[in-house]
């Protein structure tokens, strides 16, 4: 992907507005080296969304797939649909779509204790925390395994 340069050939910058180009460069170098060391990922994705009667989004979730797990990026409900057991349906459709595309595994983020907790309830466990990540909330990995 790039040419060797000696130590003194290269210079080290922050850059306030990184061009998009150059970003997915150099996301593109890890991904290269990741599938070089382990194989590929096999990325897709996909999303679960709610729609109302007319057809326009709701809420949803949008999910990742790379070596076979699923990595839940965003789980939204507006306030007004929250506590109707919906997002317990999203998830529950995220879930079936991950195993009939043989994941092993699902992982996700979640700020502060509520939304954890709610994952809880749905067979998650915590993996790891950030303690008062911002205004006084951690941030939670939490995973769970698919048999």
């Amino acid at each position: 992907m790039g040419v060797p340069l000696s130590r003194d050939a290269v210079s080290i910058r922050v850059e306030q507005e990184p061009s998009a180009a150059e970003v997915a460069y150099i996301e593109r170098g890890l991904y290269v080296f990741e599938e070089g060391r382990l194989g590929s990922p096999e990325h897709s994705h996909f999303a679960v969304f709610l729609r109302d009667q007319a057809g326009h989004v709701q809420g949803g979730v949008d999910g990742h797939i790379m070596w076979r797990r699923l990595f839940i990026k965003t789980l939204w409900l507006p306030e007004s649909l929250r506590g109707r057991g919906l997002g317990t349906r999203l998830m529950a459709a995220t879930e079936a779509e991950a195993r009939s595309r043989g994941c092993l595994g699902m992982w996700l983020t979640a700020l502060g204790d509520h939304p954890r907790h709610f994952y809880l309830r749905l067979g998650f466990v915590t993996i790891g925390e950030l303690h008062d990540y911002v205004g006084g909330q951690s941030l939670y990995t939490l995973e769970k395994t698919l048999n």
